[in-house]
């Protein structure tokens, strides 16, 4: 073998291990996304399986990543509001298993979702136009969103759970 043969072998070494350091470099530094925040979002909401139990109505938000969007929503929403004619209409929420709160990776096609679960029965329903909630995440930003279906007594909030895709 001549020495021109072991420099290009090395030297082809070298340029294939260098690229897999590269490459092993971008995985080690993408790390964990970071916190969802409103503007990387779409949230949608609207009614969800009225059949599940006939004392309650629920109020479903769907999350999804907007185009290229990465990062993560955990926990309960915070400071829930519903309105009417802009007007809030004061509501403290019961908290169920938020011991079972998860990350939530959100991204390309899949989705993470709220339930709020809200009496149907007692109180008299107090029509609602709107509500909103700080994101179950580390973020602070508010969601408002369109909700006509009322309130009538406290709601039960749920962590986000997900993804579905």
């Amino acid at each position: 073998m001549n020495r021109n043969t072991v420099v290009r072998g090395i030297t082809a070494a070298a340029v294939a291990f260098g690229g897999l350091a590269v490459a092993t470099t971008g995985v080690a530094n993408a790390g964990t996304p970071a916190p969802c925040t409103a503007s990387e979002l779409t949230a949608t909401a609207g009614d969800g399986q009225q059949g599940q139990d006939p004392l309650f109505r629920q109020l479903v938000v769907e999350f999804k990543a907007k185009d290229g969007v990465h990062c993560q929503l955990k926990g309960l929403p915070g400071e829930l509001t519903f309105y009417k004619d802009g007007k809030p209409i004061p509501v403290t929420p019961k908290v169920k298993d938020a011991d079972r709160a998860q990350v939530i990776d959100v991204r390309g096609i899949d989705t993470a979702t709220l339930i709020v679960d809200i009496p149907k029965d007692g109180a008299p329903v107090t029509p609602t136009d709107e509500v909103s909630f700080t994101l179950p995440s580390a973020n602070a930003d508010v969601i408002r969103l369109p909700y006509t279906a009322g309130v009538a007594e406290t709601p039960t909030i749920s962590p986000v759970i997900g993804p579905t895709g």
